[in-house]
């Protein structure tokens, strides 16, 4: 029985690590805005280079062997996924940085305060909503506020990645 992985689980392997890499090249490209297409071109650019890996390698190829480079090539971009969003999207980071730099304990309003550079927990509402509506995710309409499709779709997906990462 034979442990070591085939030739399309080790070229997976391989690009699983230069994902990181590969991630940091496409971020100094400029006319590329946006952390998450940055990230997701990064991941559309590793799985072609996994399909032309498996097409060009010589020798004959094991149905398991892609199977299994796939799915390690699957885990290592969720598992990027996180570390980057944590990087790129870090608000609670900069939260926690901004509690950081106060140097004393603080409310939950001196904290909000601290974080928008002067305002109050209704500002740092209003800010996010800004966010969202702004995203197209919210729209406001009589006072009140109702998820779009495009919303729905993002929370849904959220909620699935929460799900298949053991986070909810």
């Amino acid at each position: 029985m034979n442990f070591l992985p085939g030739p399309a689980q080790t070229t997976a392997i391989c690009l699983s690590a230069g994902l990181p890499l590969l991630l940091v090249c496409y971020a100094r490209i400029a006319a590329i805005r946006g952390a998450g297409r940055r990230f997701r071109m990064g991941c559309l650019s590793a799985i072609i280079l996994f399909v032309i890996a498996c097409i060009a390698l010589p020798g004959q190829r094991q149905f398991a062997d892609v199977v299994g480079g796939f799915f390690l090539l699957a885990t290592a971009m969720m598992l990027c996924y996180i570390l980057f969003s944590l990087l790129a999207w870090g608000f609670t980071l900069t939260l926690l940085t901004a509690l950081v730099q106060v140097g004393r304990p603080l409310t939950s309003e001196q904290w909000a305060g601290a974080y928008m550079q002067g305002g109050d927990l209704g500002t740092f509402a209003h800010n996010r909503l800004k966010l969202l509506i702004g995203a197209g995710m919210v729209t406001s309409a009589d006072g009140k506020l109702t998820p779009t499709a495009k919303g729905l779709a993002v929370a849904r997906l959220v909620k699935l990645v929460r799900l298949s990462t053991g986070l909810g």
